[in-house]
């Protein structure tokens, strides 16, 4: 989703102001008339990001108080880790999706705006702005970081970093796998990890 002018801001503008008679509530609960609403950064589209995502836009739905601005930092929308398996049958990033696309532009104007493909570099908490590898700087009144976790990697052990050892954690490494061993038919894997995702990759 392209950027728009109230994804960014210049550096050290104001994040927010509270207008004149901000106070002066809405009638049927809705947000109070004239008062801007507050924005949430969320740095990171997995599955923990997005389930904050829907329970938040769910319980904001009447009051419409906050806007939502997500960076991801792969190049799909949230996807179900969980089922990475199921890829090497389908190959289609978008069965693992854990919303459609639709889904992400069917919100009311302003409240979800989404950003695939882009890492966030730093964080500035004075100024309140997250830089991204693209130069944006994102402005926020509330940070959520929902990055995750790292595949771990046996760095001690010689031979981590040989060709053909893969993590298996994201849709590109799954890419990677598949790639390579279309490469070394006939030859024998190995999984290091017996947790949920390397049983999984143990039975792909």
């Amino acid at each position: 989703m392209p950027w728009t002018s109230s994804d960014v801001t210049a550096p050290g503008e104001a994040v927010s102001k509270e207008p004149e008679g901000a106070d002066k509530q809405a009638p049927n609960g809705g947000q109070p008339e004239g008062q801007k609403r507050k924005k949430i950064v969320v740095v990171g589209l997995g599955m923990v990001g997005i389930a904050f995502i829907e329970k938040l836009l769910k319980l904001d739905a009447k009051r419409r108080e906050y806007d939502v601005v997500v960076i991801g930092e792969e190049p799909h929308l949230a996807y179900n880790r969980v089922g990475l398996t199921s890829f090497f049958q389908h190959r289609k990033v978008e069965n693992l999706y854990l919303n459609p696309e639709e889904w992400y532009g069917g919100h009311p104007d302003g409240s979800l705006n989404y950003h695939v493909n882009t890492l966030a570099t730093e964080i500035k908490p004075e100024e309140k702005v997250v830089l991204t590898s693209d130069g944006k700087s994102v402005s926020y009144d509330y940070l959520v970081l929902a990055t995750g976790s790292d595949a771990l990697l046996p760095r001690h052990t010689p031979g981590h970093d040989a060709k053909g050892v893969f993590v298996y954690r994201t849709i590109d490494d799954l890419q990677k796998l598949i790639e390579y061993s279309g490469k070394v038919k006939g030859s024998t894997g190995c999984v290091v990890g017996g947790g949920l995702l390397g049983l999984e990759a143990a039975k792909a």
